[in-house]
């Protein structure tokens, strides 16, 4: 755990900009896709307006269309996602990213990273939705439930997050999905204690980034170093893996 830190720290205070640019497109990359998405549903309700369509935000037609909306957007992001995690190793092994190379990437890698994201979240419904229903139906005016309840929904999402982070790390840098799940058990198996304590640093950095004024620092800087840390420890088992074959 210290000496990934300690090796993603050095190439970033050699050479920052690389990573603060793939942070940089990110961001912008996400903005565009957002508002690409805002454009889409605007064109829906003014079709609807042209034909002289009724417009009701509870009527299954218009559920179904902001919902494929929805979808896009997220499968779009999950490709982003990826795209980070390439621009971030290629600032470590100080090669360029470009716009246009990130925004390739981003589709190329987009259906597999998406395909993960579904995987996590059915798990989670699965932990979950029983302790949601449980609280809604049946316990919502019991003292002290919405904590609990609250507390068990945090430690679940915690849990399954960070189980799934390595398998998004290798999907993203190009391994395939079966790979990535063999790797990603092996890597659990051998470096859990650290990567415990990496993870938690992730999820504080990038919690951060929704802070203001504390956000730029931690975007820039602090989420591209620890993001970078868990990358090496993931090559790393990756190299391990290869010499005991």
């Amino acid at each position: 755990m210290i000496d990934s830190i300690k090796r993603a720290f050095n190439a970033y205070s050699k050479s920052p900009f690389p990573f603060a640019w793939g942070s940089l497109l990110y961001i912008f990359l996400f903005i565009v896709f957002l508002f690409a998405t805002i454009g889409l549903a605007l064109i829906y309700f003014i079709s609807m307006s042209v034909f002289n369509q009724d417009i009701n935000l509870q009527s299954l037609s218009t559920a179904i269309v902001l919902g494929v909306m929805a979808l896009i957007f997220l499968f779009s992001i999950n490709g982003l996602n990826a795209a980070l995690a390439k621009t971030y190793r290629s600032a470590l092994l100080r090669e360029k990213m470009s716009l246009t190379a990130f925004f390739a990437y981003a589709v190329d890698k987009a259906p597999v990273t998406f395909a993960v994201m579904l995987m996590q979240d059915i798990i989670w419904l699965i932990f979950a939705g029983p302790a949601i229903a449980l609280y809604i139906y049946a316990m919502a005016g019991v003292a002290f439930m919405d904590i609990v309840v609250g507390a068990y929904l945090l430690f679940v999402t915690f849990i399954i997050q960070m189980l799934f982070t390595p398998l998004l790390i290798y999907t993203s840098l190009g391994t395939d999905l079966f790979g990535a799940f063999r790797r990603t058990i092996n890597a659990l198996r051998r470096k859990h204690v650290q990567f415990l304590g990496l993870y938690i640093l992730f999820a504080v950095a990038w919690l951060l980034n929704f802070i203001p004024f504390i956000g730029l620092f931690s975007i820039f800087f602090l989420y591209p170093v620890v993001y970078t840390a868990m990358i090496i420890m993931m090559e790393g088992t990756i190299k391990r893996e290869e010499e005991e074959n």
